[in-house]
């Protein structure tokens, strides 16, 4: 830019500098092929690009062609009959009363844990309350956790 520009003044800077850069623009030779070399670059760009997504493409084809055909060999044509496993009607009641004997068993244990947790989480609870309530300032603490508890 020139020396002699005043500084205060910033539309005269602008429009100096434009000038100037519009000169500078003159100056600068394109040559003639050049929207075509950019045209055929970026066409050959796109190709490359293609390329790889009709390879890919294929691949996941095959790929998804092997694991179907992988599945269909080891998952078997017809559905296993099932077999019955014991001789007499009683042998199976028998089985069946015992499983749900071991069931009825299990069942008992959760109920008792369950139970366990309950009376913890309301003494937990009780106690949590209580302290709430003394730091509140409230009288007769040891009755309004009863109420609450109820």
């Amino acid at each position: 830019m020139n020396k002699n520009l005043k500084i205060s003044d910033p539309e005269e800077i602008v429009r100096k500098g434009l000038s100037q850069m519009r000169a500078a623009a003159d100056d600068i030779t394109v040559p003639e092929d050049l929207s075509r070399t950019i045209e055929r670059t970026v066409d050959m760009e796109l190709g490359h690009r293609r390329g790889r997504m009709r390879l890919i493409a294929s691949l996941s084809s095959v790929a998804a062609a092997a694991a179907v055909a992988a599945v269909a060999l080891v998952v078997p044509a017809r559905p296993s009959q099932p077999q019955d496993t014991f001789d007499t009607p009683e042998e199976a009641y028998a089985a069946v009363m015992e499983v749900f004997g071991q069931i009825g068993q299990n069942i008992g244990k959760s109920m008792s844990y369950a139970g366990r947790s309950i009376e913890d989480v309301r003494k937990s609870a009780g106690d949590n309350l209580k302290s709430v309530f003394q730091e509140a300032g409230l009288e007769n603490d040891d009755d309004n956790v009863d109420k609450i508890k109820k």
